[in-house]
């Protein structure tokens, strides 16, 4: 046995016909509620109870501690005796150090087990982006190194914006000072911001949704500027329209060599609120 499994976190927003196809492992984040924990799953979160913590002032997005990830690392260790790790990005959540941490104690468990963690630095397709070229890698029969290589390649050119409704909901993690900052004067607009390498960065500011779309796809036009094949996904929630809009635009003007739709998981749109709009995009084989 000498496969390498790769895992991802669920906040990555792959759809499920990559994630079989690939054979990609899913870690449900989570979030608690009154001392009740809930994984990041249509079954754990349906809509009714997405609304509600919506309007609650404050959540809990603390990760799972290190034991959880060192169970799922022991119990893949069965079908594969290397595994690489995409998690969402540090700067946001500690999930990296606690997996880091499991890994280390299934690594103690089973001594031929090797596990590498590995920091995104971005959340949503674009590190599903990631965790597909890893997995991608790894079904080829390419080793660790390589799948890790692969996984850092696209990590090094993929890039997400998103248009949101308001800050508001993201302010109440406490991560995003800089963004919220710079919403709290901001009155009737939508903001648009970056996520990219790790960092957050305040883009544009819309009147109107269709003003969103628009300013979305002059940003990609800045940002594209190669020959190679363009990998893109657009993201959304409670704006269906809109995202069929900026999906047909898309195709278009960029003519995408890989392009998926694809909605918010539960938790994000816990975190980030009601009408999401995004997109993540990077250049490359």
């Amino acid at each position: 046995m000498n496969k390498v499994a790769v895992v991802t976190d669920s906040v990555a927003g792959l759809p499920q016909k990559l994630i079989h196809e690939y054979d990609i492992h899913i870690i449900p984040v989570r979030v608690t509620v009154a001392g009740k924990v809930y994984r990041d799953t249509n079954e754990d979160l349906p809509p009714e109870l997405i609304h509600e913590f919506q309007n609650m002032p404050k959540i809990d997005t603390t990760p799972w501690p290190p034991e959880f990830y060192s169970q799922a690392y022991k119990e893949l260790s069965q079908k594969a005796n290397k595994i690489v790790h995409i998690v969402c990005f540090s700067q946001f959540t500690s999930t990296i150090s606690l997996a880091k941490a499991g890994a280390e104690m299934a690594q103690e468990a089973i001594p031929h087990l090797k596990v590498e963690v590995l920091d995104s630095a971005t959340a949503t397709m674009a590190q599903g982006f990631i965790a597909l070229a890893a997995a991608r890698a790894a079904a080829k029969g390419q080793d660790i190194d390589e799948v890790i290589e692969a996984a850092t390649s696209v990590k090094s050119k993929v890039d997400s914006i998103f248009a949101l409704d308001t800050l508001r909901y993201l302010a109440r993690t406490g991560r995003i000072n800089k963004l919220a900052a710079w919403a709290s004067s901001l009155l009737n607009v939508k903001p648009i911001v970056g996520l990219s390498q790790g960092k957050e960065h305040p883009l544009a500011l819309a009147r109107s949704k269709s003003q969103s779309i628009k300013s979305l796809i002059k940003i990609m036009h800045a940002r594209i500027n190669t020959e190679e094949p363009l990998h893109v996904a657009v993201m959304e929630v409670e704006r269906p329209q809109e995202a069929e809009e900026l999906s047909n635009m898309i195709r278009e003007q960029f003519q995408p060599a890989e392009f998926y739709l694809v909605q918010f998981t539960p938790i994000m749109q816990i975190v980030a609120g009601r009408g999401i709009l995004g997109v993540a995009f990077y250049c490359g084989e």
